[in-house]
């Protein structure tokens, strides 16, 4: 994508709907509300639209495969293996969401790893 930001107040909208959903894992599903209120209320620059998409897109794919991890992890030989992609889920999430804010502050777009890209 090519899309520049218009004014300084774009980066950081773009960045905050990058790191708003660590605020949100505090909520139950508000890892998911976050960017998608950016998306639809925050500014309608294409900068701006375009993070909060992929920061969108990353929390549904996050929670799904969290949900498939809790789902492999109801057996006992699932647990062993659960585990540790439990914690490479959010080593990967982690990594996705500051490398997006970052690229969003240098006035960059980011694509984040492994996801799915539901929302277009």
């Amino acid at each position: 994508m090519d899309q520049t930001p218009n004014q300084d107040s774009d980066r950081t909208w773009a960045a905050v709907a990058h790191l708003a959903p660590i605020v949100g894992y505090f909520l139950l599903i508000g890892q998911i509300l976050l960017p998608l209120a950016i998306l639809l209320w925050g500014p309608k620059s294409a900068f701006v639209q375009g993070h909060a998409k992929e920061s969108l897109n990353g929390q549904i794919s996050y929670t799904l495969y969290g949900l498939a991890l809790l789902l492999l992890a109801l057996t006992v030989v699932g647990l062993v293996v659960a585990v540790p992609l439990a914690l490479a889920l959010v080593v990967l999430m982690l990594w996705n969401m500051v490398m997006g804010a970052l690229a969003a502050g240098r006035g960059e777009f980011c694509r984040y790893a492994l996801i799915l890209r539901l929302v277009p």
